[in-house]
């Protein structure tokens, strides 16, 4: 039997033993049915680099997420021995943002019924909206998920109002104590911004959007009290922001990564934001050969191989880039464009540049909650929703513009972006359900009191009742869509398994790999636990001329990626099966040197894999 000792032990915990139970279901589930993965190669780079796989140390800087937290995990990578590290940070933070969701819910549930009812509601959203994400881990979305954790905490918390008449009755002072309620909100975005600077900027406008909205539910709302509340609690996310950017400034602040940042930065706006065509040769010849390029040079900078030739550097790059916004300008669409493009993905068009199947769960997901918004402010009386929901409609119209008219919007930035206005409207219609969401107990007090004729429509039950309804309609068709791609990787990374098992087995060789044949492959989070030096490399990519591509090279006693490809005697290629090399061979062949590439081994089906290709002058062929 339950003692009554257990009885009350659970009652003090309930609101974190419950939500703690579902998280495990969903980690439970997900664990068994599938492998984690790294969503994309560009985490499986970062993780190499953190765990000592790239350069044959872990390194403190991995170039995308800020220093502090880069040089955290390198550490505990070094403490624990284990490639482990990344991996499981970013299923800690992806399922802690979940559970801390669940926690703050629990504040809105009166009985255990009401508190478990919750709690399967959230998890189905959860599992309806974010599985593919959930098993195909991508740092965008964990950091867009944390970014989510800390706004709903933040919007669930005690009005400024409660902490002033705590501080009255002389426990401490109030804003002091409102601050301090929210610092996990503050740790929260401020971590977000360390993993994904771009992402937290971006969700940034949405935090001021949700500090406007429990200010504005003050009463009375301008008052120097309140004022010391919520701009305290924003300036400390400013200071977290600012102490991360100094630091990481700080970090990179030798002439070489300086350097390396600038190439960074003009090859982000060339490769991702704008359209493919600023690339080819032959429609921007004029302007690449002033430059003193030629076409050998020009196929090298559309295939992403750049980092064969030397004298694609920073500069040259910020020409291509200046260039490209002279052509293009800052955005990629006209305003008219962008704006049909925007109504567009809120109808869910078919045929876009965008899944309408994939975003259908999320827009019907807000739609839900936007109704439900109206119909209860309009049962309780409450006409300040109008206001809240214009503001949060217009601070998110323009940052989906922002991004449309940038031609980025991959799903990584789009889904946990949705995934923050979800939370942001569950939490006020939390607000709105119950007597919580209200600064002045007095004045609700009243409200409830009124006659409502429509007293037979009980929100709270509507409420559950069609989220319901919604959850299930979505978590089908997310769990086979998931499924179906789980299948592809495997499929596709059944070649990248072999190929790496193949580099491993020939280890005083290096193999250089084509930067577009590895793009479809990605890796399990926990296929093994090595830390050793891997002996490949991409011809180009965001790490391509680095401090630590050079310190990898030196390693095996090169200087630069076209003197092993013409020198290294233990050097190869790796390239699709199928695929024309004449982008390389015309290149050196241009410079004087005949280079032949003659097949040495083959990885994968014929048609699908990868060959492995040994390289020699033609001069030394025929001695």
């Amino acid at each position: 039997m339950v003692s009554e000792k257990q009885v009350k032990f659970y009652r003090k915990w309930e609101n974190w033993i419950l939500p703690l139970l579902f998280i495990l279901a969903l980690l439970l589930f997900t664990s068994l049915r599938f492998d984690y993965y790294y969503s994309l190669n560009d985490d499986v780079l970062m993780k190499d680099i953190l765990v000592g796989v790239y350069t044959g140390v872990p390194e403190s800087r991995n170039v995308q997420m800020l220093y502090p937290l880069s040089l955290l995990l390198s550490l505990l990578v070094k403490v624990f021995h284990t490639s482990y590290v990344y991996g499981i940070f970013l299923c800690l933070c992806q399922f802690g943002s979940l559970y801390l969701i669940l926690y703050r819910s629990m504040r809105y549930g009166k009985k255990t019924v009401g508190k478990v009812l919750l709690c399967l509601l959230e998890s189905l959203f959860f599992a309806g909206l974010l599985l593919p994400h959930l098993v195909f881990v991508q740092y965008t979305v964990t950091s867009g998920l944390l970014g989510a954790a800390g706004i709903f905490w933040f919007l669930t918390g005690e009005a400024a109002a409660c902490s002033g008449m705590q501080a009255r009755s002389g426990k401490e002072n109030g804003w002091g104590c409102f601050v301090k309620r929210n610092l996990p909100a503050v740790l929260l975005c401020v971590l977000a911004f360390l993993l994904r600077p771009e992402m937290m900027m971006l969700l940034l406008p949405l935090a001021c959007v949700a500090g406007v909205w429990k200010w504005g539910m003050e009463r009375p709302v301008f008052t120097r009290y309140n004022a010391f509340c919520y701009v305290g609690v924003f300036s400390l996310i400013l200071i977290g922001l600012l102490l991360g950017e100094v630091s990481n400034t700080a970090a990179y602040g030798s002439g070489e990564w300086k350097e390396f940042f600038r190439l960074f930065d003009a090859r982000t706006e060339v490769y991702d934001f704008k359209t493919e065509t600023i690339l080819k040769f032959e429609e921007n010849q004029e302007f690449y050969t002033s430059l003193g390029l030629d076409e050998t040079q020009g196929a090298l900078l559309e295939n992403y191989n750049y980092g064969i030739d030397d004298s694609i550097d920073a500069a040259l790059m910020e020409k291509i880039s200046g260039y490209s916004r002279e052509k293009e300008g800052y955005f990629g669409k006209t305003l008219k464009e962008g704006i049909w493009l925007y109504k567009a993905r809120l109808q869910n068009m078919p045929g876009l540049d965008f899944d309408a199947a994939v975003e259908m769960p999320f827009l019907l997901t807000e739609a839900a909650l936007a109704v439900l918004l109206l119909l209860t402010a309009f049962l309780k009386r409450r006409a300040g929703v109008i206001w809240q929901l214009l503001a949060f409609g217009g601070v998110r119209s323009i940052l989906w513009m922002y991004l449309i008219l940038r031609n980025r919007v991959p799903e990584r930035i789009s889904h946990p972006l949705y995934t923050v206005e979800i939370v942001m409207l569950a939490a006020l219609l939390f607000m709105y359900l119950t007597k919580n969401g209200a600064a002045d107990g007095a004045a609700q007090e009243e409200l409830e009191k009124l006659r409502n004729p429509y007293r037979w429509l009980n929100p709270v039950f509507v409420t559950a009742a069609l989220l319901l309804v919604t959850a299930l309609s979505i978590l089908p068709r997310t769990f086979a869509r998931t499924v179906q791609e789980y299948a592809a990787r495997e499929e596709i990374n059944r070649t990248d398994i072999a190929a790496r098992a193949y580099y491993q087995s020939h280890p005083e060789n290096l193999y250089l790999a084509d930067v577009y044949s590895t793009v479809k492959f990605s890796e399990k989070m926990f296929r093994d636990g090595e830390c050793v030096l891997g002996n490949y490399d991409l011809l180009g990519g965001w790490l391509c001329k680095s401090p630590l591509a050079e310190k990898k090279l030196k390693a095996f006693g090169y200087a630069s990626l076209g003197q092993a490809l013409l020198e290294g005697e233990n050097v190869y290629l790796v390239a699709e099966t199928g695929q024309s090399l004449d982008w390389l061979t015309d290149y050196f062949g241009r410079r004087g040197t005949v280079l032949r590439a003659e097949p040495k081994e083959v990885i994968g089906a014929a048609d699908s894999g990868l060959v492995i290709y040994s390289l020699h002058r033609e001069e030394e062929v025929n001695d």
